[in-house]
């Protein structure tokens, strides 16, 4: 389940979706139960942001007798994209959704007093096919989408079409949506939650705090 809030957003709205969600916004949940519960929120998303992926024709052998099946096309690199750190906790779960895929990282931090994205780690080679890759960049939070646009500025720099470029969180704010999709229209954007706004801290409101202090309980 899922409904449309934006041209390029796409709130899986499922039942399990807002009711993980609840135990992550409550700030009484505790590190080991925050990353569980992220963990299982983070696999509807991801479901939703790979259901176009391009697939081809095979014929298989079941015990009876032979199928056609459609797999994943071997001719479309697929690279998972995880922002560090808070990115972490949905490329582990990403791997268990797409085994044959490759995880590339990408290092950024919000400078505290210009809330700007600093970049401290590219790990994304040079070697791939990036004109038919599909590329998911994840991290749990969509803020002021600084990050998110400096993460995708370096992948289209690689040669990727940014139609196939999908970013996936577990909630955003209409800020860094606009900033996302204006600095590169055509992007498509997975989220659980659309919320209400950012604080002058650049804090996602209701939110649910600093996802990766609260992943790896360094609050």
């Amino acid at each position: 389940m899922s409904t449309t809030v934006h041209p390029a957003v796409t709130v899986c709205n499922h039942p399990l979706v807002q009711h993980n969600l609840s135990i992550l916004r409550d700030k009484n949940t505790s590190t080991e139960q925050f990353r569980s519960t992220m963990h299982r929120l983070g696999k509807f998303i991801l479901m939703e942001a790979t259901a176009d992926l391009p697939t081809t024709r095979s014929i298989v052998e079941t015990p009876i007798t032979k199928a056609e099946c459609q797999v994943l096309s071997p001719d479309v690199p697929i690279l998972i994209a995880p922002i560090l750190r808070a990115g972490l906790i949905l490329s582990e779960l990403a791997i268990d959704i797409l085994p044959t895929a490759s995880v590339y990282h990408i290092g950024l931090y919000r400078d505290e007093e210009t809330f700007k994205p600093v970049t401290y780690y590219n790990k994304l080679p040079s070697t791939i096919d990036y004109s038919v890759a599909r590329v998911f960049v994840l991290d749990p939070m969509l803020a002021t989408g600084g990050s998110a646009v400096a993460a995708v500025d370096i992948i289209k720099k690689l040669g990727t079409n940014v139609s196939n470029i999908r970013f996936a969180s577990i909630i955003a704010a209409p800020e860094g949506i606009q900033h996302l999709t204006e600095q590169h229209p055509g992007i498509r954007i997975y989220t659980g939650s659309v919320d209400e706004r950012l604080n002058d801290k650049a804090y996602i409101v209701p939110g649910l705090g600093d996802a990766g202090d609260r992943t790896f309980g360094t609050m």
